[in-house]
């Protein structure tokens, strides 16, 4: 079974994110299309807004946790699966509404994996809980494949008070596959994250804009260069994916909270220029241009953690030390 999951509050991007369209289809019917494209079925829509989802001719089931964060949701698309009686499949392949380009090949390499039955014997559980596909070496834990074995321990983790589905998915037994490129997981939580033609909900192509000024990007082996010389690092990426892999040393500055700190950012840059990172080099990149437009010296790192972190380099995980 597919399951989309569109039951995020969507606030930092001020409209229901699902049905902002890209390339004239809302996004959330694109990650449908591509689980379908992949082979799974059936396929629902877990949360959002029913009324417009069935408009949409999508099937809908109601967060049994709205508000609660995808955790929840997958929680709801676990128990939406039915009775184990052989009849109807007994694994969820979830997408966030937001994947801008949804890719269902990445889909059914995770589909795959869960069929495999080369390491399952005839008897006794599945080999594994949880499929999860690594992008740019990071687990992508909003894309995977999830066994109905999961459910009880999904379920007893959330009556506990845990709400972050990578700390729990972490506690199942899970097989890794390795999904290439990086474009198949980018999302869109905010406006600026849309392609520039992006039509919908508000969010308007503008026209007559100044060009871009020039932002200067160096890669992941100048980066190492410049922090051996004390470059400070700058992380513009959100607290949770912070939390999950990080450059060792970045110091977080969400993009939202840029303008707030450009004092914090000019005086590290008073020796060297600061080099900004995201996820893969679109955020940094704004963050960036903003500040040299204030007259703070800083670099983008192209390719950005993913690349830092697929290229074996050390990595923190976890809440940074105070």
């Amino acid at each position: 079974m597919g399951a989309v999951l569109a039951g995020g509050a969507s606030s930092r991007m001020g409209s229901d994110k699902a049905f902002i369209e890209i390339e004239g289809e809302p996004m959330v019917a694109r990650a449908a299309g591509a689980l379908r494209a992949a082979g799974a079925a059936p396929v629902l829509v877990v949360g959002g807004d029913h009324a417009r989802l069935s408009a949409l001719g999508l099937d809908h089931v109601p967060d049994r946790h709205p508000g609660e964060g995808p955790l929840g949701g997958v929680i709801t698309a676990l128990g939406a699966l039915g009775p184990l009686d052989g009849s109807g499949p007994d694994a969820v392949v979830t997408l966030p509404c937001d994947v801008k380009a949804p890719d269902p090949a990445a889909v059914r390499l995770v589909i795959e994996r869960l069929a495999d039955p080369t390491d399952r014997s005839e008897a006794g559980p599945p080999p594994a809980d949880l499929v999860v596909p690594l992008g740019g070496g990071v687990p992508q834990w909003m894309h995977a494949g999830w066994h109905r074995s999961c459910l009880p321990r999904l379920s007893q983790a959330f009556a506990t008070g845990a709400r972050g589905l990578g700390e729990v998915a972490r506690q199942l037994r899970t097989v890794a596959v390795e999904v290439p490129g990086t474009s198949w997981f980018a999302d869109a939580d905010r406006p600026e994250d849309l392609p520039p033609t992006t039509l919908e909900d508000g969010h308007t192509e503008e026209a007559g804009m100044p060009d871009e000024p020039d932002i200067p990007e160096i890669d992941i082996d100048e980066l190492e260069r410049r922090r051996a010389a004390g470059a400070a690092v700058f992380d513009v990426r959100e607290p949770d994916e912070h939390t999950e892999v990080r450059i060792p040393g970045a110091v977080l500055v969400p993009l939202a909270s840029v303008p707030e700190a450009v004092e914090e950012f000019r005086s590290a840059a008073a020796d060297q220029a600061v080099c900004v990172v995201c996820a893969v080099g679109g955020r940094s990149g704004q963050a960036v241009g903003f500040l040299r437009s204030l007259g703070v010296d800083a670099v983008n790192v192209a390719g950005g953690t993913n690349a830092w972190h697929q290229s074996g380099r050390p990595v923190e995980t976890g809440p940074a030390s105070a």
